[in-house]
């Protein structure tokens, strides 16, 4: 009893970080978006732990990404989501009931929370024992209060799992490196980077910059290239062979089918990814390739103000602090400017693939602040009015969450124009402002007195009969459709895909982002813009009311 109480007392601080972390998630989990690949996600999750549980291993190759621990935390959700209906309802899951996607949602993504609250944890550990306390609270603060983190880290999706145990492995290294007497801080760095490739391949980059990091280190303190080859070799290989075991173990397709399994991320790394681009508006254009100067852009406008100073502040002050944390910046700020260069030379690009660097940048941002609050006790003699001027500092970023919440994708850096020119600048490639249209089209359906959509009805069964004016049916792009459907049908309502016409032929109004409005090129019928729909003030969407054209005689 005395170890355990001991375990805990040693890890209190971590232990902390976690509930802390995970309650900051929980508000409107589950209820809060649906992002563009989740229902795809959600087969593959399916299929992945079919595969696991039937024992056919081969089914665990579901996308060359490859997502595998993403797969294995939703099934997981899905087995915790199923086990409560089980024991607590005595009956499954209603497969045509609304509310059921709404309640997997949160379960699936409160599991994703919690692998990501772990990690971070971890990395608090290993900074509150590196740098203290003092570093350690304010950097995973900021970081954990970054709202482009706070909205891939709420997401069944690839990126904030990925990121964080990216940055997970690099701290750990960097762990080691400092006392390499403590060789389980090395494989616990190959465990996280094992888990990070095991969810997205473009973090083999960690493949590379381990190696890179080791020579560089061990050169600069031994002061012999010769020694510190050697070095290297001898780690790196420990470090790597831990790294594959690791994959192996943890993506079942290896064990029967490993030539398959590497094929398909392969295909991922140079078909899809250098390859192909991805369509998207970039400065008011429809790009495949952004160009070079893409995430500088993105850097910019989807990072806080409180790392763009950071930023800048821990330069100017970096002859002012100590070595050993002039040593931790400038292998964070390689990392992290590296990963950047990485991802630029890909023809796909999109913002969130930006995450690691954010957060990299977020470590090293936290030495301005830590030193200013320094500063500050100097001059302020009561510790007491110190700390609380810190705090104060925090202020504007937590009223920025509350602001913000549950709509964490539209954050764009107010000094570069906050959300009314950023939309403008760089495109949601997830939709925002879910709850402004449902609520929008929940006071239209009232006011016009629409009924509701029976339990069940099926929307061909409805349009095949012609539709009925009845019944509110709203239509929205393909790539809004699939995040907004779930919210407009639990109204009574229902979403139809505006591009497939014997779908916007029984809509009553068609919805178009302010960004990519395409109704003036519409000739299926006649549209006539009711309204915009605003977030914050700034029109987002506007909304056109369908009539059918006027056939002259």
């Amino acid at each position: 009893m005395s170890s355990i109480k001991r375990f805990f007392s040693n890890l209190k601080y971590e232990i902390t970080v976690l509930i802390l972390f995970v309650l900051s998630r929980i508000p409107s989990l589950g209820n809060d978006e649906f992002n563009t690949d989740v229902w795809k996600w959600k087969s593959r999750i399916y299929d992945f732990g079919s595969g696991i549980f039937n024992l056919d291993f081969e089914l665990t190759i579901q996308k060359y990404h490859p997502g595998v621990t993403l797969m294995w935390l939703g099934s997981l959700g899905v087995k915790i989501y199923n086990f409560y209906y089980d024991i607590f309802r005595g009956h499954p899951p209603l497969d045509d009931n609304i509310n059921t996607i709404f309640e997997l949602n949160f379960v699936q993504k409160l599991v994703i929370v919690i692998a990501i609250g772990f990690t971070l944890a971890s990395v608090f550990y290993v900074l509150r024992n590196l740098f203290g306390k003092k570093y350690a609270i304010p950097a995973i603060i900021l970081i954990s209060l970054e709202p482009f983190y706070i909205a891939l880290t709420r997401v069944i999706h690839l990126e904030g799992l990925m990121s964080t145990f990216m940055i997970a492995s690099f701290v750990w290294l960097y762990y080691y490196l400092f006392d390499t007497n403590h060789k389980s801080r090395m494989y616990v760095s190959a465990l996280f980077a094992a888990l990070s490739i095991l969810t997205k391949s473009s973090s083999l980059y960690l493949v590379m910059f381990t190696g890179l990091m080791m020579l560089i280190w061990y050169w600069h303190n031994r002061g012999s290239l010769k020694t510190a080859v050697s070095l290297t070799f001898f780690d790196y290989t420990k470090w790597l062979l831990s790294v594959v075991i690791l994959f192996v173990l943890f993506w079942p397709a290896m064990w029967v089918n490993p030539g398959e399994a590497l094929r398909a991320v392969y295909r991922g790394i140079f078909t899809i990814g250098v390859e192909r681009g991805h369509e998207q508006f970039f400065f008011g254009r429809l790009v495949d390739d952004p160009g070079v100067t893409f995430y500088l852009v993105v850097l910019g406008i989807r990072s806080s103000v409180y790392i763009v100073i950071g930023l800048i502040g821990a330069l100017f002050i970096f002859k002012n602090i100590d070595k050993g944390k002039k040593n931790f910046i400038f292998y964070t700020l390689l990392f992290s400017i590296l990963y950047l260069i990485e991802i630029t030379i890909p023809s796909k690009k999109l913002d969130r693939y930006i995450l690691p660097t954010i957060m990299g940048f977020g470590l090293v941002s936290t030495f301005f602040y830590h030193w200013a609050c320094n500063k500050a006790g100097l001059f302020i003699k009561s510790r007491r009015t110190a700390l609380l001027l810190c705090f104060i500092v925090l202020l504007p970023a937590a009223f920025t969450i509350l602001r913000l919440h549950p709509d964490y994708f539209s954050f764009y850096n107010p000094l570069l124009g906050g959300l009314k020119r950023g939309i403008f600048i760089l495109e949601p490639k997830w939709m925002i402002g879910q709850k402004e249209v449902t609520s929008y089209f929940e006071e239209i359906k009232t006011d016009r007195g629409y009924e509701d959509f029976a339990e069940g009805e099926s929307i061909e069964e409805f349009a095949g009969a012609g539709g009925d004016d009845r019944k509110l049916v709203i239509g929205f792009q393909e790539k809004y459709y699939t995040q907004i459907w779930p919210f407009i049908r639990r109204t009574g309502a229902w979403a139809v895909i505006s591009d497939l016409s014997d779908h916007a032929e029984i809509a009553d109004f068609l919805v178009y982002p302010v960004w990519d409005d395409q109704s003036a090129g519409e000739d299926r019928f006649n549209l006539t813009k009711v309204e915009s729909v605003k977030l914050r003030g700034v029109d987002i969407y506007n909304v056109y009311e369908r009539t059918p054209l006027q056939v002259s005689l």
